[in-house]
């Protein structure tokens, strides 16, 4: 159980319990900002496919999904936890992956992001191809990040200890499935 004591017992924090995250610096917030603009066409076709091409909510998902990375980022350095950065690089289409977002020494982190909006519940999305669903090694972490106007948390998870279920929106069955905060309540 080494993997860096399992991420020191998950924070040593239970694993029910909600992970209370600061907000991100100005230049994070600016990072964000430019990592969504410049990201939208290269994450265009992915989208495409799932019959979206709104500008707007594209970029704002990407937007929101490296901003959560930041809020995980910030939290883990404050903690004295010496990790990598996320990443800001834009790549291709076809160079996009699965890896995990953050790595910390053998632990990879992979980040989910929610907005609260209040038209769907607290729940984290993941394609059913991605290899993550069937990599159950414990090195392997979800960081499972709320957003809302006046709170950000995070639910830090080995993938081996969640449960994936079918999406309630019946149009993304097909090709993905969920994880719901209600199951950890």
């Amino acid at each position: 159980m080494c993997f860096t004591n399992a991420l020191d017992k998950a924070m040593t924090i239970t694993n029910e319990m909600k992970i209370l995250l600061s907000t991100i610096t100005e230049y994070q917030y600016k990072q964000c900002d430019l990592f969504s603009e410049y990201s939208f066409f290269s994450s265009l076709s992915e989208y495409k496919k799932r019959n979206q091409d709104d500008r707007g909510k594209i970029t704002k998902d990407i937007y929101n999904g490296k901003k959560a990375e930041f809020l995980v980022y910030n939290f883990l350095i404050s903690k004295q936890k010496k990790l990598s950065s996320p990443d800001l690089n834009i790549y291709e289409k076809y160079n996009k992956s699965y890896d995990a977002d953050l790595h910390l020494k053998d632990i990879n982190i992979h980040v989910k992001s929610h907005s609260v909006n209040g038209s769907f519940p607290v729940s984290w999305v993941f394609q059913k191809e991605d290899p993550l669903l069937s990599a159950i090694e414990e090195h392997n972490f979800l960081a499972l990040v709320v957003m809302d106007k006046e709170t950000n948390y995070m639910y830090l998870k080995k993938v081996s200890e969640v449960t994936f279920k079918e999406p309630l929106k019946e149009c993304l069955r097909e090709t993905k499935v969920c994880i719901y905060e209600s199951d950890f309540l």
